[in-house]
């Protein structure tokens, strides 16, 4: 079969990069982002490190008289004169020659000015190099030679030393290593972010139901929201350890509805072809098949009498945790498999849940030798002929051949597909392998999707808080509730499902259609 192109012929290519599933791709890998956050820092801080240079600075006070005259004004004058005249003389090449001379070095390593203090009579020299000595030696050597180059230019004014120099004990400047490491480590941040944005981006994966029928070579039987299994704020500190089922009253409603609507379709299905033996499987793992397969069956249980839910992943065997029989010794699918007990042996009948069970509990190395065994024939042609509905649970597909030799065994296949997770070049490779074998693919699930749209609002939905059944539901105010049926305002309307407030009525019929709650 020819792949599927990307997009359809004549559509202009293009991803469904909607911002909030950006956005969870950079909170998923936040590890990254705070990776990248300490490298870049680390860097800086280095960098800056390395090239820091420090500048030692050491001053001298000098305090300027005019000669013979006491006034206030006139040695602010003075000592403005002094400090351009200084500051020309000291920057001048005469003396930077005679202090490098004076110190027994060519050049003199570092500079020197001189400022007037405001609304003062002070003039501050100031001497800076790259060592505390250095810094100090210039200055003293500078004011050696001040009274031999500089007297014929300051007249009639006299200086004095106010505070003399001193060697420095710290740099002046500083390495601002700190700083500059913060802002790589934010640059860092940003940039990991942007990275991870544009790889999601450009990762050519399922991302929305469109995408399933533009990219895949298969239809799609329904899409299962994501449910978030933490109900209460103590389960944020303490998980606890349960499956996402059906069965479970904390389960949310929209998900029981959704896979009520994937047992309709697959019964519509089977009643098209008369398929019995089902084979639930995936492209990768951690994609939800093992949650999707329970679930399914625990439906179909519901409607039918004969149920049977086998877990054929010998490789990585998850139903067994996630239906609470982990603890049971008694013997599995592959014991019956390799003839150490009876198929009566290996099956568990769940009264409570309708259900019959060939589970397993341990990893099997040798398990395609198994599935290819004769027993495993056997057994779905019993099953086939016993029971209305048979539920298989498989390994991945990419993973593990033991899928590929399960589809000869079935009747037909439901692929799950979890949003944005495989690739769709690897899904359609699957769905080849899964159309040239016995099995027919009905379908694929869209799992684990989460809401990519900012006009979607699942949260005001079947089960939420202005929901079906809760604060505003179905008894207490009517059947159809204060402010909606299933989603923020209303199912179809502006403020109820037909009418103003309720139902059929225009108050929900005072105490709705179960009394008062």
């Amino acid at each position: 079969m020819d792949e599927k192109q990307t997009v359809a012929v004549g559509k202009k290519e293009r991803n469904d990069a909607h911002p909030l599933l950006l956005i969870r791709e950079v909170f998923r890998k936040f590890w990254a982002v705070l990776l990248a956050a300490v490298i870049f820092g680390s860097c800086g801080y280095l960098f800056k490190e390395m090239t820091y240079k420090p500048a030692y600075q050491t001053h001298m006070t000098l305090v300027v008289m005019q000669g013979g005259n006491s006034s206030v004004f006139s040695n602010r004058n003075a000592a403005n004169t002094l400090a351009g005249n200084l500051s020309k003389l000291l920057s001048g090449d005469v003396i930077r020659r005679a202090v490098a001379e004076d110190l027994g070095t060519e050049t003199m390593d570092g500079t020197l000015s001189a400022e007037t203090i405001p609304e003062t009579n002070l003039v501050v020299v100031t001497a800076q190099s790259g060592t505390p000595r250095m810094a100090f030696s210039i200055l003293q050597a500078a004011m050696k030679h001040y009274n031999d180059l500089g007297n014929r230019s300051l007249g009639n004014v006299s200086i004095s030393v106010l505070r003399p120099a001193t060697v420095p004990n710290y740099p002046s400047n500083v390495s601002g290593s700190r700083s500059f490491a913060k802002k790589a480590a934010v640059a860092g941040a940003v940039l990991m972010m942007a990275a991870l944005a544009v790889l999601a981006y450009l990762r050519d994966t399922v991302k929305s139901e469109r995408e399933v029928e533009e990219k895949l070579d298969t239809r799609l039987l329904t899409v299962v929201h994501h449910e978030n299994k933490i109900k209460t704020y103590k389960e944020i500190f303490k998980p606890k350890k349960r499956g996402l089922l059906i069965t479970n009253p904390t389960t949310g409603f929209l998900y029981v509805e959704t896979i009520k609507k994937l047992r309709a379709r697959v019964e519509y299905q089977m009643k098209r072809s008369g398929a019995k033996v089902i084979m639930v499987t995936s492209v990768s793992e951690n994609e939800g098949k093992s949650t999707i397969a329970t679930n399914l069956a625990l439906a179909m249980s519901r409607k039918y009498e004969n149920v049977l839910l086998v877990d054929c992943d010998l490789k990585k065997p998850a139903l067994s945790k996630l239906l609470s029989y982990q603890e049971d010794d008694a013997p599995t699918l592959t014991d019956f498999l390799r003839g150490d007990a009876t198929l009566g042996q290996a099956l568990v009948v769940d009264p409570k849940r309708h259900l019959s069970l060939l589970l397993c509990r341990h990893r099997e190395e040798n398990s395609l030798d198994l599935l290819k065994s004769e027993r495993m024939v056997q057994l779905m042609s019993a099953a086939r002929k016993q029971m209305d509905v048979v539920i298989i649970d498989t390994p991945p597909m990419a993973v593990s051949p033991d899928a590929e030799c399960i589809a000869e065994l079935a009747d037909a296949t439901i692929l799950v597909v979890r949003q944005d997770c495989a690739p769709v070049r690897l899904v359609n490779d699957m769905i080849d392998v899964i159309n040239a074998s016995h099995s027919e693919l009905m379908g694929c699930v869209l799992n684990n999707y989460r809401i990519t749209e900012f006009s979607d609002h699942v949260s005001y939905g079947f089960g939420g808080r202005y929901g079906y059944g809760l604060r505003y539901g179905y008894g207490r105010y009517g059947y159809g509730s204060k402010v909606g049926y299933g989603t923020k305002l209303g199912y179809g309307t502006k403020l109820g499902y037909g009418t103003k407030l309720g139902y059929g009525a225009g108050d929900g019929s005072t105490k709705g259609e179960g009394g008062e709650a």
